[in-house]
């Protein structure tokens, strides 16, 4: 285990955590909605009693969290119950501080956006350090461990959008219920947004006869190696080639120029959503040659 790799994420983890409790001080408290999942649940414990939200995140987590300690990965659970404590102080502390809080009865819905965006990205941090925020995280874990074909995402978003549904018994004010929405909607996005590879790709895929010809142009002119599949055409029985690269976006003219040149070649390509390995000569590294066991400039 990289120590690098450990330190880094207690550096994220707490970061993650200092982000969750400005989203929850700052925006969520003063506009009066709920936040997602067990944290709705402690922010309707907060407005009923007066007791801060923090001392309620901790007491509820901890359950789960020596649930999830004979259950989950023992990394993923200290990075779990790193965060919770973290991002309970936090509130504890924001509170004791009287740091600021936003509201506003006119812009209303900038507390929602704004909660969403760092909600969904501490969530995130959290996800890319292998860990989770707590709370029913930690039940979908366990489930999806025990029952892998169960849909867990669904049910978790179904599971807020109950306790979402909840809260409007303790605030009595639709408007809780409609920013909570947008809450969970913004979050969703920018979780989406920060896990994608911001690795801009494309997948090739070229059936063509001139295999030797169009790779021997992606490893010169492109900078990008491929792999080679001997196939038969269905319908003619012609023996052809499938060849299999990924390119950068900006490289596609180049791609359909090198296409162009061999007649009778099939080629499409489609999005790629990640990219693991050498993929950027200036960030993985130079492209090896296997024919000469050089490094291409």
């Amino acid at each position: 285990m990289s120590v690098k790799r450990e330190i880094k994420s207690v550096i994220f983890t707490i970061v993650a955590s200092i982000i969750s409790g400005l989203a929850l001080h700052v925006f969520v408290y003063p506009a009066d909605f709920v936040s997602l999942g067990l944290e709705a649940v402690v922010t309707m414990l907060q407005k009923l009693t007066g007791v801060n939200a923090g001392w309620f995140n901790l007491v509820l987590n901890i359950p789960l969290i020596i649930w999830a300690w004979f259950k989950l990965d023992k990394r993923y659970v200290f990075y779990t119950l790193l965060f919770t404590f973290l991002s309970s102080i936090s509130l504890i502390l924001l509170e004791l501080w009287n740091f600021p809080q936003y509201s506003s009865e006119n812009d209303i819905i900038i507390s929602a956006i704004f909660a969403g965006v760092l909600i969904g990205t501490r969530t995130a941090i959290m996800f890319k350090v292998d860990a989770s925020t707590g709370g029913i995280d930690i039940i979908a874990c366990i489930v999806q461990k025990k029952l892998q074909y169960v849909n867990v995402e669904r049910i978790i978003s179904v599971i807020c959008c109950g306790i979402i549904g909840v809260s409007y018994f303790v605030y009595k004010d639709f408007n809780c219920i409609l920013l909570s929405i947008v809450l969970m909607f913004i979050s969703e996005k920018v979780i989406t947004f920060m896990m994608k590879d911001t690795r801009e790709a494309l997948e090739v895929k070229i059936v063509t006869k001139y295999p030797k010809e169009i790779t021997e142009e992606f490893v010169s002119n492109l900078q990008h190696t491929a792999t080679i599949i001997n196939s038969k055409g269905a319908y003619t029985n012609a023996e052809n080639s499938v060849i299999l690269a990924v390119i950068n976006r900006r490289q596609l003219p180049q791609f359909i120029k090198i296409v162009k040149k061999y007649p009778e070649t099939f080629a499409y390509y489609s999005d790629v959503q990640g990219v693991y390995g050498k993929f950027r000569k200036q960030k993985d590294g130079p492209l090896v040659d296997t024919r000469t066991n050089k490094t291409t400039e």
